[in-house]
């Protein structure tokens, strides 16, 4: 169906839908109660003429219009869409299913199992194509990403929060700039499930940010990036709206680390802090302590370890948890990208695994304390002076980064820097020593290093990873692939049929790769309730891994990403 035709549809369809609500109502269906509420009376003891009843609740009316026609709209071009399928019994299957479950619920593609082998009489044009896809996203966007991964009910996101709610347990970790304990919640129903301590509390060190909630939330507001919402009692009371304005929010995703709540409040005396970090204490637990009495308090889940132990533990990983790992780290970052916030500081440290799942580790990226996150600034920033800040760890700083001198006209652009960050990160998940750390006479320099001095991974690995991860950390920016793209390529070879990574093979077309991507949601959406009895079931991280992929595919980006795999021109 041409565009043409589908806006003489649109316009056949729209004038009907206009007609009939003039005498108030959709047709084939009651009045709504949005429409009802548009023509009630005023509550006005004064008598009100038509014309001004009218022009004050136009607004309403049209905006009720609008939704209509688009719902009109998408169901014209659906319906056509599903009408043209080559199997007349698979025809007949698909109009017996209910047509709502296309139109709404993120149930609508199991109405498609089974038409994506149909072959040739599915679909035809990009742009219908691309509209299924659209749909294939609507759909999977559904998901609730915080209940996937936390199952238990977030009540922390309801109840205010103070350290009078905690039962502290053992320190897990310290950094230079925080350090983190296990607890358990003392709110009924708490958040982490059965387990004694199921969550972890982040315990920032403040020297020098005076006690007060909102100075210390201005200062240390990147590391609330991911956070939900936040909480305290200590005269904030107006200032969250303001801080929400001037700072980006980077939704919940599998890939990202999960903070149920961000609080301020005094700093307490808690196991081993006198051994672990005496100069962050206030002078009121240890007179010789340097740190002042509040600061900012992050409630997570918690994870098991971060990736460097992990990796530290492991003689050497299957190639399939390689990738999986992989293909995390650049989802997270594809997601980070499309919100445009800059991570800065990614390395192993800063890599959690979630390992409850006993085949598959699921990686979320933290700490965000060194991020881009202000809406004043996209992923580039003009950098006049050495005082602007860079970002973290330098010994993975890219080199469009690392190597900018300031300037009047200088900039530091991060839309990739991330990406460079994960291919040395990449080294390490195959089993390599990262080429950016260790000994200086035998480690390459992020400033200094050329393109080729980058070293191989083990003939085991498929040569298509080798590739990748050198392209990742391409000098030239411009030569990298994207963070979709790159993240593509990873899912096609993870999910994707294996004659199409093959240079011999014919290039599939736009109508093959939409019924993979249907079969492949039909997986997804039947296999999400089962448990993972037989070798053919999906492990949850997987389920996460796919279910990512798909909300966020385009057609264009998965066939950029299979030109590169099979050497071609994008």
């Amino acid at each position: 169906m041409s565009l043409r035709a589908i806006g003489g549809k649109l316009i056949k369809h729209g004038t009907t839908i206009i007609k009939q609500a003039n005498r108030g109502k959709v047709p084939g269906k009651p009045p709504t109660r949005a429409i009802c509420h548009s023509v009630a009376p005023l509550k006005s003891s004064a008598p009100v003429r038509e014309s001004e009843f009218l022009q004050r609740n136009k607004y309403y009316v049209f905006r009720n219009l609008g939704i209509q026609v688009t719902q009109k709209a998408r169901r014209v071009l659906i319906e056509d869409v599903l009408n043209r399928v080559g199997n007349k019994t698979e025809s007949g299957v698909l109009h017996k299913s209910p047509r709502n479950s296309f139109f709404g619920n993120s149930a609508p593609l199991l109405s498609l199992v089974g038409v994506a082998a149909v072959g040739q009489g599915l679909l035809t044009k990009d742009e219908e194509l691309e509209g299924v896809c659209w749909e294939i996203r609507q759909s999977m966007s559904k998901i609730q990403w915080n209940r996937m991964f936390h199952p238990a009910q977030n009540t922390a996101e309801n109840s205010p929060m103070n350290l009078e709610g905690f039962t502290f347990g053992k320190p897990i970790a310290k950094g230079a700039n925080a350090v983190v304990y296990e607890v358990a919640t003392n709110i009924p129903n708490n958040v982490g499930g059965s387990t004694e301590f199921p969550l972890a509390l982040k315990m920032m060190f403040n020297y020098d940010i005076q006690s007060n909630s909102l100075a210390i939330l201005k200062a240390m507001h990147r590391e609330t990036v991911p956070a939900p919402v936040y909480f305290n009692c200590h005269g904030i009371a107006d200032y969250e709206l303001s801080f929400l304005n001037m700072t980006r929010h980077l939704p919940p995703h599998p890939n990202i680390v999960k903070i149920l709540s961000v609080f301020t409040d005094y700093i307490p005396e808690l196991e081993k802090c006198r051994e672990m970090y005496p100069a962050a204490l206030p002078k009121r637990i240890d007179p010789a302590g340097e740190g002042r009495n509040m600061s900012l308090f992050i409630l997570m889940n918690r994870y098991e370890r971060n990736l460097q132990e992990f990796l530290d533990l492991q003689d050497e990983l299957s190639l399939r948890t390689s990738v999986v790992l992989l293909t995390q780290l650049l989802e997270g970052v594809a997601h980070m990208v499309a919100h445009n916030i800059a991570h800065r500081d990614l390395k192993a440290d800063n890599i959690l695994l979630d390992l409850s799942d006993a085949k598959t580790p699921l990686a979320v990226i933290s700490d965000f304390g060194c991020c881009l996150a202000e809406k004043s600034t996209d992923l580039s920033v003009s950098y006049t002076t050495f005082d602007i800040e860079k970002g973290g760890n330098t010994a993975l700083m890219a080199l469009e980064i690392i190597s900018k001198k300031p300037g009047p006209f200088s900039k530091l652009n991060y839309h990739k820097s991330d990406l460079w960050a994960v291919g040395a990160i990449g080294f390490e998940i195959f089993g390599l020593p990262n080429p950016f750390y260790g000994d200086k006479t035998v480690r390459l320099s992020s400033m200094t290093y050329s393109d080729e001095d980058l070293p191989s991974l083990p003939q085991s690995v498929p040569a298509i990873f080798n590739r990748l991860l050198k392209n990742l950390l391409r000098r030239d920016p411009g030569e990298r692939l994207n963070a979709e793209i790159a993240a593509n390529v990873c899912q096609l070879f993870l999910w994707g049929p294996s004659s199409w990574l093959a240079n011999a093979s014919k290039f599939p077309s736009y109508g093959e790769i939409v019924e993979w991507l249907l079969n492949l949601t039909a997986k997804v959406l039947c296999e999400s309730g089962r448990k993972q009895g037989n070798r053919h079931s999906l492990t949850y991280p997987e389920y996460l891994l796919i279910s990512t992929f798909l909300c966020r595919v385009k057609l264009q980006n998965i066939k950029a990403a299979l030109a590169w795999i099979r050497d071609d021109e994008i």
